[in-house]
């Protein structure tokens, strides 16, 4: 099981890498978590789950200063003026998506085919935030000033 859980971790800290330097020519490198400081503003919290040869979630935890940053390079659009928030989520669930199919071809290869979730975006509080750093399975990614919590989760095998 432990072995599982160091593949899956591996692949996500690759995808989110790969895909943040692809789609939004942005730089991240995972740090250790005990660097990482106590949340004390809202984050936007991006969820996608999939099914196939096993089932899963993973999720991005963002400042919506960051996740502006990222749609606004994504989409080549000034973010000082011109980028309403809809399009802020819209960039944030295309950038999940994208690291949730690069996760997926990682940990298990190509030819398993799964079927991804609608990739979600809510707030979370500050405090809710901070509670999910203390779990398991989390990763931390720094991109620049800004810090990305992710997280994914394997459930196994499915019938």
């Amino acid at each position: 099981m432990a072995v599982d859980i160091l593949l899956s971790s591996r692949a996500m800290e690759n995808a989110v890498v790969s895909v943040l330097n692809d789609m939004a020519a942005t730089r991240a490198a995972v740090i250790k978590p005990e660097k990482l400081p106590c949340f004390d503003q809202t984050l936007m919290h991006a969820h996608i789950t999939f099914e196939g040869q096993s089932s899963g979630e993973l999720g991005l935890l963002m400042d919506p200063g960051f996740a502006a940053e990222l749609a606004s390079r994504i989409l080549g659009v000034d973010k000082s003026g011109d980028l309403l928030q809809e399009m802020i989520v819209d960039a944030v669930k295309e950038l999940l998506n994208v690291i949730c199919g690069q996760f997926l071809t990682q940990r298990f290869g190509y030819e398993p085919a799964f079927t991804l979730g609608v990739p979600r975006v809510f707030p979370l509080s500050a405090q809710v935030c901070n509670a999910l750093l203390k779990g398991p399975s989390i990763l931390i990614f720094q991109s620049g000033d800004f810090i990305m919590p992710a997280y994914v989760r394997v459930k196994g095998q499915t019938a």
